[in-house]
């Protein structure tokens, strides 16, 4: 406890004496490294916000945050995701609908998504190679709030033999979502581009590690342990 109110203490000294030097708006691509789980997939599209600040001459610091959205390819989720209502309930229900009418047929499916809002902490430094062009390497660290969605695809299709005619119908059947916030390490590079004395453009690379916290934090849902984001940008200078 002691060492978190020290990290919040330090914090907000840093940011009494800093200045804001620019305000960045970023698209985000995300992919998984090692993944978690089943999952055989998880990439992401987002958006992200990045305040800049000064500390003194090219040493600063920067908070990010934004929104990512998630799609997962889990394979056999609906018995992997612990839902108690769908495996000991509502599927022996459909196998034995089956069973009582050989007219009835359906076709089950699953959809994943997970909803990240990351909170970043970075410290970096700017390297000027021309007048224009600007290297800055990062490093820091953050927090994941995310919630896993998980959804059954049901289409049913019933026959009437006599009648030579089949009516199909469609719908979903949601699972009770699963969510966390997870600490990880953040390292990174971009390279910056003057475009006019208040404007920007960037383009930058990152790579993150989740922090091991075994029954806490939502760390045994979180579908990886490292990802990689792409992203560019446009900046507003102060």
């Amino acid at each position: 406890m002691k060492k978190i109110i020290l990290i919040i203490l330090v914090f907000f000294n840093a940011l009494s004496i800093a200045q804001l030097k620019s305000i960045t708006l970023f698209s985000d691509y995300s992919f998984a490294g090692e993944k978690n789980l089943a999952i055989t997939r998880a990439d992401a599209v987002g958006a992200l916000v990045q305040l800049k600040f000064n500390v003194f001459e090219n040493f600063g610091f920067s908070i990010v945050s934004g929104y990512k959205l998630y799609s997962l390819n889990e394979p056999n989720v609906l018995n992997t995701w612990n839902w108690d209502f769908w495996t000991n309930r509502y599927y022996p229900k459909i196998v034995s609908d089956l069973r009582a009418d050989p007219n009835l047929s359906v076709e089950i499916g699953a959809i994943q998504k997970m909803d990240l809002i990351p909170l970043i902490f970075l410290v970096n430094y700017d390297l000027t190679l021309f007048d224009d062009l600007v290297i800055t390497p990062s490093a820091g660290a953050g927090v994941n709030f995310y919630t896993r969605r998980m959804f059954a695809t049901e289409t049913w299709t019933k026959k009437f033999p006599q009648a030579n005619y089949s009516f199909t119908y469609s719908y979903r059947n949601f699972a009770p979502d699963k969510k966390g916030n997870p600490f990880f390490a953040k390292f990174g590079l971009s390279i910056t581009y003057n475009l006019l004395s208040y404007l920007d453009v960037s383009a930058s690379s990152s790579y993150s590690k989740i922090f091991e916290t075994k029954k806490s934090m939502g760390y045994d849902t979180f579908p990886f342990d490292s990802e990689f984001s792409i992203n560019l940008g446009i900046s507003f200078k102060y």
